[in-house]
């Protein structure tokens, strides 16, 4: 309660009449299948429309209140005063979570009192907690569902209304709407049936939509920690990135198996994956980070370099070092070299993206450019290639080829010429980079030199 941003949400959502409103509604609710059922079905039916009324309470109602918060914060243009304010992010992402969504969690509570007085009888006949497991994934989900929703809300505030934040904005939904139905089928389907061995631990459904809810809740704080930080100006070293992406890698690969190899393989893949999820979400970004990047290492400010810069080096290093790893114990040669040369491919389309970033002044549309060119090197020019000379010839252009060949017709040391076509790849596409950031350093410095020349001039 010491929280001041709570404080302010409960004073504009807690009043008299949305109490009451709340419990006029709720009564109104509850009170169909009381009258529009018959006797012997009474009960049940209260049942399932208050489990009901809780998911969309929890879900739907409180996620739109948790994301109009901070909407409204960018349609009002009221970030500045934020920043003014001594609140931190980490304050200000409970705050609003809790306090925004303060009638939802009115409904919720009434809806959750009528679920466990539904099921009290059940409960004291079976032994069974049916209505503590009916309420409990409700709140957990929808609590991380509201995370989500202020996630989508955040995404807007690089391009204000633009199309690219509501394509964002529908990407995160539709992300919540697969969540929420995993979190819902995996609740209700079957309690009690043993579903997989989660790190050797026996697990039902029950229990694996509580291990999802957890992990989608942490995740979406994290993220929520991550955005408010970018958008309040303060500084933070990119920690929380690896550390969700190993979380999700672990929860993963707890499904697949209980080894090290298992958690280092799919936290490598999820890295990987997010890496170049990140890289195209953001590479109009990509000019002002590494710039700044640029210029806080040229003066020595090591730390501040690292805090700007962009986030897919960091997952990068993540998948390399688990790659590396995967190298060096006694495993099968396409979980180690075959990470590491998925690494090396990934950072190659990298450097591509930076370079067409750092010239996106020079292109009307430079994610456009940069996908005809990848399409152009990775897929057109290979088919030709092989056309007129095989495979041979087709390797080396896609050195990722031999990972589509039996693991045990190939060796690290068997294929010279897909290692040394991803190094040609790596130095072409690293000369490209370097370019880019001199051409773009060159037109930045040119501008700001006929920038000096008018301001003479008008002096």
């Amino acid at each position: 309660m010491n929280n001041p941003e709570l404080q302010r949400q409960i004073w504009l959502n807690w009043r008299a009449s949305v109490v009451g409103w709340s419990l006029l509604l709720t009564a109104l609710v509850l009170a169909l299948p009381l009258v529009l059922s018959p006797e012997r079905e009474r009960m049940t039916n209260l049942g399932i429309i208050a489990t009901l009324g809780l998911w969309i309470a929890t879900c739907l109602y409180g996620s739109v209140l948790a994301g109009r918060s901070l909407s409204e914060e960018l349609r009002d243009n009221t970030w500045d005063w934020q920043r003014l304010s001594a609140i931190t992010p980490w304050r200000m992402a409970w705050g609003k979570l809790l306090g925004a969504a303060l009638p939802a969690w009115l409904y919720a509570a009434l809806f959750a009192t009528v679920v466990l007085f539904v099921a009290s009888p059940w409960e004291a006949l079976t032994g069974q907690s049916l209505g503590w497991h009916t309420v409990a994934p409700a709140l957990l989900w929808g609590l991380a569902l509201q995370v989500w929703s202020m996630n989508a809300s955040l995404l807007d505030w690089h391009t204000g209304r633009s199309a690219a934040g509501r394509r964002r904005h529908a990407f995160v939904l539709a992300a919540l709407v697969i969540w929420l139905g995993f979190g819902v089928w995996t609740s209700y389907r079957d309690k009690h049936a043993i579903a997989t061995i989660w790190w050797g631990w026996e697990t039902d459904n029950l229990g694996l939509s509580y291990l999802a809810g957890v992990l989608a809740l942490g995740l979406g704080l994290l993220a929520v920690w991550r955005q408010l930080c970018q958008r309040l100006d303060v500084a933070t070293l990119p920690w929380a990135w690896p550390l969700g992406l190993a979380l999700l890698g672990s929860f993963i690969a707890g499904l697949m198996g209980s080894t090290l190899v298992t958690w280092l393989k799919y936290v490598m893949l999820t890295a990987l994956l997010a890496s170049a999820f990140i890289a195209l979400q953001h590479m109009a970004r990509h000019a002002r980070d590494w710039r700044q990047t640029s210029w806080c290492a040229q003066h020595g400010r090591w730390r501040n370099a690292l805090q700007a810069l962009p986030l897919w080096p960091v997952s990068w290093l993540m998948a390399l070092l688990a790659a590396l790893t995967l190298t060096a114990l006694p495993t099968k040669y396409e979980d180690g070299w075959g990470g590491l040369l998925l690494c090396l491919q990934l950072l190659r389309d990298a450097l591509l993206l930076t370079g067409f970033a750092l010239l996106g002044k020079r292109y009307k549309s430079p994610m456009a450019v940069f996908v005809i060119t990848w399409l152009a090197i990775t897929l057109v020019l290979p088919l030709l290639v092989h056309g007129l000379g095989g495979d041979a010839a087709s390797d080396a252009l896609v050195p990722l080829r031999i990972l589509l060949k039996p693991s045990d017709s190939w060796s690290p040391l068997s294929q010279p010429v897909a290692w040394t076509a991803m190094g040609v790849h790596l130095l072409l596409a690293a000369a490209w980079a370097a370019r880019a950031f001199l051409l773009q350093g060159l037109s930045s410095n040119a501008s700001g030199r006929s920038q000096e020349r008018s301001e003479r001039r008008a002096l």
